[in-house]
């Protein structure tokens, strides 16, 4: 989707425990100082369809299919995009997200081992072809125990969904920046701070 949609969309991803939700609310804080205010959503949620689809695929033992994880994925997707993301967008707004498209890309294709091209179809499909104008991705020490659904799917299972996204950002390298977020907290904050900032000015100039 072109420039003229007004706002801007920032994406973070990355396995789980990697410091995303830290980053974010450094990020939007950084912003705010600047005078924005920018929207932070997570996937899946952002909608009371989104946030009960969340508590299903996350917290459920209901889910068997792995089709089946994906098309509630990607119907709180769909339901997110339209609600709010793109009004949000058409107010000039910036929109952080925890997670967007891409995790289905990385989780459920090279994760579960559904076919990438379809995925890639069906995304493309329910966000209307809105993409992120920056895709941050998150790696640090890889975590492959947790409570919920996702974190108890196992090594293995992570180690492919970091070769998807690894995959991902050697396509598509102007979009991605990977960022290393072993390192202090404040030292990964002002780097991706600078990105943005790089970003924005760039975007006025495109504006202007």
């Amino acid at each position: 989707m072109g420039r003229e949609r007004g706002g801007i969309l920032i994406s973070f991803e990355g396995i789980e425990k990697v410091g995303k939700t830290t980053q974010i609310g450094r990020l939007s804080a950084w912003l705010g100082a600047q005078g924005f205010t920018p929207r932070v959503l997570r996937e899946p949620g952002g909608t009371m369809l989104g946030e009960s689809l969340r508590s299903l695929l996350l917290h459920s033992g209901e889910i068997k299919n792995p089709e089946a994880e994906l098309l509630l994925f990607a119907a709180a997707r769909a339901e997110l995009v339209t609600e709010v993301i793109r009004p949000s967008l058409s107010r000039g707004e910036i929109v952080i997200l925890d997670r967007f498209a891409d995790s289905s890309v990385a989780y459920q294709g090279f994760g579960r081992g559904i076919d990438v091209k379809w995925i890639r179809i069906l995304n493309q499909h329910v966000t209307e072809g809105l993409r992120p104008d920056i895709t941050f991705l998150l790696q640090g020490p890889s975590f492959y125990h947790g409570d919920d659904n996702i974190e108890k799917s196992g090594q293995e299972f992570f180690q492919r969904v970091e070769a998807g996204y690894n995959t991902m950002v050697a396509e598509d390298p102007s979009r991605w920046h990977v960022i290393p977020s072993a390192r202090p907290i404040d030292e990964v904050a002002k780097v991706i701070q600078s990105v943005v900032k790089s970003y924005l000015v760039e975007d006025r100039s495109r504006q202007g």
